[in-house]
């Protein structure tokens, strides 16, 4: 495992490259400035990029609409979704889906059992996201506006504090603050099992390029 990036981002997307991370820094008491690197995994360097190719790669073609809608382009989890579509969702559990041209389709605040969801997945008409305070995953059909499943609960061991899901074929790579695990799911039989084990909180999961790439709290690392 060796860490390509040391100092805190804000997020973390993958593009044709690599990844793109994007990067806040205080200038002053009340203000700020976001600044975004994409890094080549194959060449291991990473440039300046700009917001526009960002947003590109998180929101896809309609970024411009989507950005004018939502504000906060940085804190949501985004994903493609159904075709052509745009899911994303924020830790506050608002959510909202976006066509090809950036037009909203649906939003909506996402709970369960009083708490907010965060992070998204999709998978075909569905999405998946985590719920932290729950220890738990939940599957959601928007088309329908209703929870169709549940992995792992409150009293359940097969996740710890879950921040984030991630989809690569037929398997969700969950991320576990609480045990400092990547679990997968098996969306065959939707089996639980151990993938990555660290020593500190594991915050997303990223496939990108043929490499592996992990955020954890002390930067990126690529596995």
């Amino acid at each position: 495992m060796k860490k390509i990036v040391d100092f805190d981002i804000v997020d973390i997307i993958p593009f044709s490259c690599g990844i793109i991370f994007s990067k806040k820094e205080m200038l002053g008491e009340d203000k700020c400035r976001v600044s975004f690197y994409g890094l080549d995994v194959q060449k291991m360097k990473n440039a300046p990029v700009t917001r526009s190719v960002y947003l590109l790669n998180k929101f896809g073609n309609g970024y411009k609409k989507i950005v004018d809608e939502i504000g906060d382009y940085l804190s949501c989890d985004a994903d493609s979704f159904a075709g052509n579509n745009t899911v994303l969702v924020y830790p506050s559990g608002e959510t909202g889906v976006f066509d090809y041209s950036g037009k909203t389709v649906w939003t909506g605040d996402l709970m369960y059992h009083g708490h907010p969801v965060q992070g998204v997945a999709s998978d075909g008409n569905q999405i998946w996201c985590a719920v932290p305070e729950q220890n738990a995953i939940i599957s959601y059909s928007i088309a329908h506006k209703k929870f169709y499943m549940r992995i792992g609960g409150e009293t359940s061991t097969a996740f710890d504090c879950p921040v984030s899901v991630t989809k690569y074929e037929n398997e969700l790579f969950v991320c576990n603050m609480g045990s400092c695990k990547i679990r997968t799911v098996d969306l065959k039989n939707f089996s639980v099992h151990d993938f990555r084990t660290f020593d500190e909180p594991v915050l997303r999961y990223i496939r990108t390029c043929g490499k592996e790439i992990v955020h954890l709290d002390s930067g990126i690392y690529i596995l």
